[in-house]
Parts: structure tokens; C-alpha cells; sequence
């Protein structure tokens, strides 16, 4: 869909296709064992946008009351990752609005499916612009001025700019979580504390994020089409076989990297818990 068709019937019927293929992907998940589920920023086109009609929002939102308990007893969680466009720490006014903008849309699609607090919406800090510090205190001015924000932000450590130590120090005095991402944290990365990472989700189950370099020549920080099943034992060494937290992995291959990925872990006898432990509340 694109923005000149921006009308209340193709918006509908796109929406609908959406809202469809939501729940075949439930399915899809639920029969693969898998427990967490990231929910496309498209899921309403362009929502965050000024063209798209307030009165529009209501339609959308009796179809997602309408499904919400459908969602909710499939027992999987629901998270959400916007584009790189979102930057809370832009120097440019008008980018951290536009952001604050689409982040209101994505908490507002997990607020309408009443789903809980473990349904967070991932974002990366942003840039440095040369001054990392001053870059830094801008996201936390943003943070301090749109007190919203702690209900469902969680923030991801970077491939070039923020390491994973970095995101515990800024989150920490906000109970904000800080999703560990383990590529971005092989690619940049920092000493941290596995105990102060976990204490930034209090009683939440933590999201972490795993994908590989691709084969072959890619650009810097290309996510690969399956996961190494190299790279996942290592990360489970850096935290431990006890550890319970909801994985997300991010692989070109999708569904079918899941499947091999878990296909090999079952190989080398690493079992994996592939069933959730309690419903989202």
C-alpha cells in the first residue's frame, strides 16, 4: 500500500488481510511450539501518518477489541520493533514528533488487544551526531518529558554505536528494559552485567535477539538468511542453560530458519523450551 491510495476502503481491505494473516501466523507459531511473536510496524499502514483520519482509528479499533481474546488465548507473546526511522534522540525536532507519533500507534495496537506489560515495542537509541553525550541526554529529555513511553519502551543495544553496557547505564533509572541483541553485541561489543540486564525487566520474562552474518559478501551488520547454531550456543554460554527468557530471531528465512535452528539444537541435545509458561496476564 502506498500513501496516494491512502483511502478508507483500501485501508480496510488491507487491514483485514492483515488482521487474517495475524492470526494464520498464531497458528502457524502456535504449532511450531514457538512463544513470542513480532507483530509488523505495517500492521495499520501509514497510522502514524497526518493523512490518516482520526475516525479511522475507531474502525480499527472495534476489529481489534473484536479479535483481542483470540489473540490473548493463543498464549503467545506479542511484541513490536518499529523501522530505524524512529529516533528519540534525533537533534531535529521534527523527527523525535514523527517518532513519538509512530510509537503512540504501536502502543496503542497492544493497548487495544489488551495484551500485558511483557508486550513491549523495541527501538534502537539513534544516532551520536558527533557528540555521543549530548546524543544521549537528548533520548533522555525525551524519556523525562513523555513519561508514556515507560509503559511498553524496551531499547536495544546497536551494531555501531550504543553497546549493550551503554543501553543498561541509560535504562536503569527509567524501568525501561534493555533487550540484548547478540549480534549487534559481536559486532560492538561492551563488558556488561548479566544481573543488572535482567534486573532492567524486574518480573518480566527478558526479549533477547540472535541472527548471523550472512554468507558471502554483505553489508555491515546484514542479518543472514538461518542462524549459525554455532552462534547460539555461544550466546547461551554468555547466560546460562537456566536462563528463561523469549527469543527472537532474526533470519531472512523466517520461519524456516526457526525450524532448523531448533531442528539442530535437538541434534547436538540442547534442549530448548519451546512452550510458554504461563499465559500473558
Amino acid at each position: 500500500m502506498v500513501l496516494r491510495n491512502l483511502r478508507f476502503e483500501t485501508l480496510t481491505a488491507v487491514f483485514n488481510k492483515n488482521l487474517n494473516d495475524f492470526i494464520k501466523l498464531l497458528e502457524l507459531s502456535k504449532e511450531m511450539g514457538l512463544t513470542i511473536f513480532r507483530l509488523g510496524s505495517n500492521f495499520i499502514p501509514f497510522a502514524s501518518h497526518p493523512a490518516f483520519r482520526p475516525e479511522w482509528f475507531k474502525v480499527m479499533e472495534e476489529k481489534l477489541k473484536y479479535v483481542a481474546d483470540v489473540v490473548r488465548n493463543y498464549c503467545i507473546r506479542i511484541t513490536m520493533h518499529p523501522d530505524q526511522f524512529v529516533v528519540l534522540n534525533s537533534p531535529k525536532d521534527d523527527v523525535v514528533q514523527r517518532s513519538l507519533a509512530e510509537l503512540k500507534y504501536h502502543f496503542w495496537v497492544l493497548d487495544t488487544l489488551k495484551l500485558g506489560d511483557d508486550s513491549v515495542v523495541v527501538i534502537h537509541v539513534g544516532g551520536v551526531y558527533g557528540d555521543k553525550k549530548s546524543a544521549i541526554k537528548r533520548l533522555e529529555e525525551t524519556l523525562n518529558e513523555n513519561t508514556w513511553l515507560k509503559k511498553r519502551l524496551a531499547i536495544e543495544n546497536d551494531e555501531k554505536y550504543y553497546t549493550i553496557d551503554d543501553v543498561i547505564q541509560l535504562v536503569e533509572t527509567y524501568g525501561i528494559p534493555a533487550v540484548f541483541d547478540y549480534y549487534h553485541h559481536i559486532l560492538n561489543p561492551s563488558n556488561f552485567s548479566l544481573d543488572k540486564l535482567l534486573h532492567t525487566w524486574g518480573k518480566r520474562i527478558p526479549e533477547i535477539h540472535i541472527s548471523s552474518k550472512p554468507e558471502g559478501s554483505h553489508r555491515f551488520g546484514e542479518h543472514g538468511d538461518y542462524i549459525n547454531v554455532s552462534d547460539f550456543k555461544n550466546m547461551i554460554s554468555m547466560f546460562g542453560v537456566d536462563f528463561h527468557t523469549d527469543v527472537i530471531i532474526e533470519a531472512k528465512k523466517k520461519e524456516k530458519a526457526v525450524s532448523r535452528l531448533l531442528q539442530e539444537l535437538k541434534h547436538e541435545g540442547i534442549p530448548i523450551r519451546t512452550t510458554p509458561l504461563k499465559c500473558p496476564a
